[in-house]
């Protein structure tokens, strides 16, 4: 039943993201791979959050099974004043040197300066977002997904219709095109904070936490913090830097890849919904399951969720596959683009179903049993020797094709599940992560 808001939640997140995609890509290719390279920074400022919160959430999940509230209030407060932190100071990266962070991922001209004018008003949001995203995140380990999904719910239905409005200048409001779309976001993020601190004050009902808890004393749980959030950190900053990489690589072999990848970036993220939210429920199912001391239970429900991943990802690969005849039907591209995107998805099928199995392994059971070296150091090892090396390899080396680049980018996920699949059948994954 977790899968469930979960997957809504991530449809929202991604909807938004889609719609600026399409929008800006009826007007443009350019703007639209401006918008696409604009938010790397973002993405990897959300992906250190969703670490953060995952990491908490290994641990608070585990104190909810035993209900110890005292412990969730106290986790919950350190990391949202480092997400609000981490947020402030990306901010500052993007809003004092804009065209700085577009030209670590691309150096096509035109592409640098649509993104620069993007940066330069959604860069106020991140603190917003590290806020909002670490709480929502962070109540998932109660089980309380719901409100999440109605808060971004909320933000999603206003986004949309403030993109509509600023992008294309209806009501009578200006032409704003790609900083429309920026100011719409700023605007979205900004609402989603205080429907948050609403939530906080007067809705929540079972960990009770409230601003002030943001100075709770944690030195009592700094040795399991360090010891289960730190892994799953770097392991979620390696996957995130491993993806910028991979978009960097793109960003630099021509207009065409780089617009044909941005959309299917679009594509994936939207393929992948119900993936990640059956793998994130099911690491909050293991750590409540592992809190209340049932092993046996984790280990038969481990080997069931592996063959339901095993449908999902062929489910999810094959409807990808079925939607590649009328993919570049929905953005304004050249016929080479159009090509591009049509040969890119056969890799995009390839990358989810094995994520499939990715998202339950690492994300999921390993994760929330508290198994998180094993994941960073796969996560690592995987970032370092194809996003990196052989990626750079093909690419500027041997000058392979874009597509052929592209999908040799893609097979980090076939090595992990290699790897992860066998250990959950073994059983040699569950660890407990809470202080008595």
């Amino acid at each position: 039943m977790l899968a469930i808001p979960i997957a809504l939640q991530n449809l929202i997140n991604v909807g938004v993201s889609v719609t600026d995609t399409l929008m800006i890509g009826s007007i443009s290719e350019e703007q639209m791979s401006g918008i696409s390279y604009a938010n790397q920074p973002y993405f990897i400022f959300t992906t250190v959050l969703f670490g953060l919160a995952s990491g908490s959430i290994v641990l608070t999940a585990q104190y909810w099974g035993k209900r110890e509230l005292e412990p969730i209030r106290a986790i919950l407060g350190l990391m949202l004043r480092i997400g609000v932190v981490a947020g402030f100071l990306v901010s500052l990266f993007v809003l004092i040197s804009p065209e700085t962070a577009m030209s670590i991922f691309t150096n096509e001209p035109e592409i640098i300066v649509y993104g620069t004018k993007y940066l330069r008003i959604v860069g106020f949001s991140y603190m917003f977002s590290g806020f909002t995203g670490v709480y929502l995140m962070s109540m998932r380990s109660t089980g309380n997904v719901y409100v999440s999904a109605c808060i971004y719910g909320i933000s999603f239905i206003l986004n949309v219709f403030l993109n509509w409005t600023l992008i294309f200048g209806h009501f009578g409001m200006p032409r704003m095109e790609i900083q429309g779309a920026a100011t719409a976001t700023l605007i979205s993020r900004i609402l989603e904070s205080l429907l948050t601190v609403g939530y906080m004050y007067c809705l929540e009902k079972k960990i009770h936490f409230k601003l002030k808890d943001l100075f709770h004393k944690t030195r009592k749980y700094w040795s399991n913090l360090v010891r289960f959030s730190i892994p799953v950190l770097l392991s979620e900053v390696c996957w995130g830097v491993g993806i910028s990489v991979q978009a960097a690589i793109i960003g630099r072999l021509g207009k065409s890849a780089i617009t044909a990848s941005s959309y299917i970036n679009q594509v994936q993220q939207l393929a992948g919904i119900i993936l990640i939210g059956f793998g994130v429920g099911a690491g909050i199912v293991m750590g409540n399951i592992i809190g209340e001391g049932k092993e046996k239970e984790a280990l038969q429900i481990s080997r069931v969720l592996l063959k339901v991943s095993a449908v999902l990802g062929a489910i999810v690969a094959a409807a990808v596959i079925a939607f590649r005849p009328i993919a570049p039907n929905f953005i304004n591209c050249s016929s080479e683009t159009a090509v591009m995107i049509q040969n890119m998805l056969f890799g995009a099928a390839y990358l989810l179903f094995f994520q499939a199995f990715t998202i339950l392994t690492m994300a999921g059971i390993l994760r929330g049993s508290g198994d998180t070296i094993y994941c960073t150091t796969l996560d690592v090892l995987t970032l370092f020797v194809l996003k990196l090396g052989l990626g750079i390899f093909v690419s500027k080396v041997l000058k392979l094709p874009p597509v052929v680049v592209y999908f040799i980018l893609c097979s980090d996920e076939m090595i992990k599940t290699i790897l992860t699949v066998p250990r959950i059948l073994k059983g040699k994954w569950i660890h407990h992560t809470t202080v008595n």
